[in-house]
C-alpha cells in the first residue's frame, strides 16, 4: 500500500497475491492469495486483523455496502458469506459450477454472481434469494459492472459481446459487439459510460503477440 507522498506504507501477506478489496468505511483492506489464504489488515497500524485458510478455491472477494458482512466465491459454485471476522455466517449454492465473481450495486438491493456455467444470477441483498438469472453468455462469466444508478448490468466472457441487461427486468438493453474475450467492465461512477478490457490481437504488433486494449461504450 502506498501513501499520497509515494511511500509504501506496509507489504502484504507473502504468497501470490490475486485479489484485494477496501472495506466501505475504508478501515480494512482484504487481500486473498493463490493458496485461498484471506488477510484482513488494518489500513491504521498495517497489521493483521484476521486470516483464514480456506479448504476451497477463493475466487472474487468483496464487502456488501453496510460494511458488516464480507463475501467470497468459491471453485465449489457457492457464496461464502463471512462476518468482518472472517466468521462464517452462510453458504449459498449459488451454482452447479465454478462461482467466479461477484458485484454489489451501488443502492444496495442487490448483488450479482457470475459462474463458470455461463450463468450471470442476481440476488437480494437482504433476503439472500436468486430473484432472477441471465442466461445471454455461452461461456464463463469473468466480470460483472452495475451502472451507477443501479438499473443496467454489464456481464462479459470470452463471447464476443458483452450483455448489458436492465437489472429489474432481466431484458437485454445492449449487445456490446467485441472482437476478442472480455476480461473486466466497469461502469462510470456517475454517467453511462462503460470501459472495457479485450485482450486483442492488434495489427500494430506482431501478430504472435497478444496486445490488449482499453475501449468505452458509451449510452444516450
Amino acid at each position: 500500500v502506498w501513501s499520497g507522498s509515494g511511500t509504501c506504507c506496509f507489504s502484504v501477506p507473502s504468497g501470490e497475491n490475486i485479489n484485494i478489496c477496501w472495506s466501505p468505511d475504508g478501515q480494512t483492506i482484504a487481500v486473498g492469495n493463490k493458496d485461498d489464504v484471506v488477510t484482513f489488515i488494518d489500513a491504521k497500524t498495517h497489521r493483521s486483523k484476521a486470516e483464514e485458510q480456506f479448504k476451497f478455491e477463493v475466487n472474487e472477494i468483496s464487502w456488501n455496502n453496510d460494511n458488516n458482512m464480507f463475501f467470497l466465491t468459491n471453485g465449489n459454485g457457492c457464496i461464502n458469506i463471512l462476518y468482518p471476522e472472517l466468521k462464517p455466517i452462510q453458504s449459498i449454492n449459488a451454482h452447479p459450477s465454478n462461482c467466479i465473481c461477484i458485484k454489489f450495486d451501488p443502492m444496495g438491493k442487490y448483488f450479482a454472481t457470475g459462474s463458470a456455467d455461463a450463468l450471470v444470477s442476481l440476488w437480494d441483498v437482504d433476503e439472500l434469494v436468486c430473484v432472477r438469472c441471465f442466461s445471454r453468455l455461452d461461456w464463463p462469466v469473468r466480470t460483472l459492472s452495475f451502472s451507477h444508478d443501479g438499473k443496467m448490468l454489464a456481464s462479459a466472457s470470452e463471447d464476443h459481446f458483452i450483455d448489458i441487461a436492465e437489472v429489474e427486468t432481466g431484458e437485454k438493453l445492449w449487445e456490446v459487439q467485441c472482437e476478442s474475450p472480455t476480461f473486466t467492465v466497469a461502469w462510470h461512477p456517475k454517467r453511462p459510460l462503460l470501459a472495457f478490457a479485450c485482450d486483442d490481437k492488434d495489427g500494430k504488433y506482431d501478430s504472435s503477440r497478444e496486445a490488449g486494449t482499453v475501449k468505452l461504450f458509451g449510452l444516450p
